[in-house]
């Protein structure tokens, strides 16, 4: 199993939820390692409360899953995303990473407010002017049948792409919060709650009502309303990571 020198692996159960299909019971990567920058503080953009994970200018700033092939979505499709907020813009901040620059596998990062996604070596989209610091959005990257979209708050952001890149690294971890190997420029200045990774199903088809709760592993379509947003069944939601 992949690791890094120095850091705390945490193993089942914790004051937070690490969970896979379909609810918190045995995980897909037992391991959740997370640098001892990183903490839990009590905000989110639900109403009704919630907490996130606080990730600074560290070095130590981030949380690591093990390789697994659930990264490796291939060709197929796949839903990504997470609520943010960054308290900064400075920097090459990593919302979520699979390998190092310039060897991304798979990521995304927010640099001087401008979104880029990554895939095989490369950045494929990106859109300037993406965020404002300590505003939330809902962030989704979406692939359907070859075409990847991104949504900001429930909108398309910029031109949805043709999209080939075949992911296969079973290896490296996904990072959040920063790059497997992991810096300070590299790293995520802000919060991040309700990062969801869904292999072989694209959940949004369109522009959707932004969940107003906290996300679940499995759901019926279009759960807070409107249309787009499709059923996830049981299986397809390899991690949940809600504090």
């Amino acid at each position: 199993m992949w690791k890094r020198p120095g850091r705390v692996s945490w193993f089942g159960s914790r004051s937070g939820q690490y969970s896979t299909d379909p609810t918190p019971g045995p995980f897909v990567n037992p391991t959740l390692d997370i640098g001892s920058a990183v903490s839990v503080v009590a905000s989110s953009p639900f109403v009704g409360g919630g907490n996130s994970y606080q990730f600074t200018s560290s070095v130590n700033s981030y949380i690591d899953t093990a390789g697994s092939s659930d990264w490796a979505v291939g060709t197929g499709d796949f839903t990504i995303e997470w609520f943010g907020l960054q308290t900064t813009t400075a920097g090459f901040q990593r919302v979520f990473t699979v390998d190092d620059f310039p060897s991304i596998d798979i990521g995304v990062s927010i640099e001087s407010a401008t979104f880029y996604y990554w895939a095989n070596d490369a950045f494929r989209f990106s859109s300037a002017g993406a965020t404002a610091i300590n505003n939330w959005y809902h962030w989704a990257v979406v692939r359907s049948s070859g075409t990847t979209t991104v949504y900001r708050s429930g909108a398309v952001r910029g031109t949805a792409f043709a999209d080939t890149n075949n992911i296969t690294n079973t290896t490296d971890p996904l990072t959040i919060g920063n790059e497997n190997t992991a810096s300070s420029l590299a790293a995520y200045v802000g919060l991040i709650t309700n990062f969801r990774w869904v292999k072989g199903l694209a959940v949004y088809t369109g522009n959707f009502i932004v969940p107003t709760a906290a996300l679940t592993a499995t759901a019926d379509a279009n759960p807070y309303g409107g249309s787009n947003t499709q059923a996830i069944p049981a299986g397809v939601t390899k991690l949940l990571l809600i504090p």
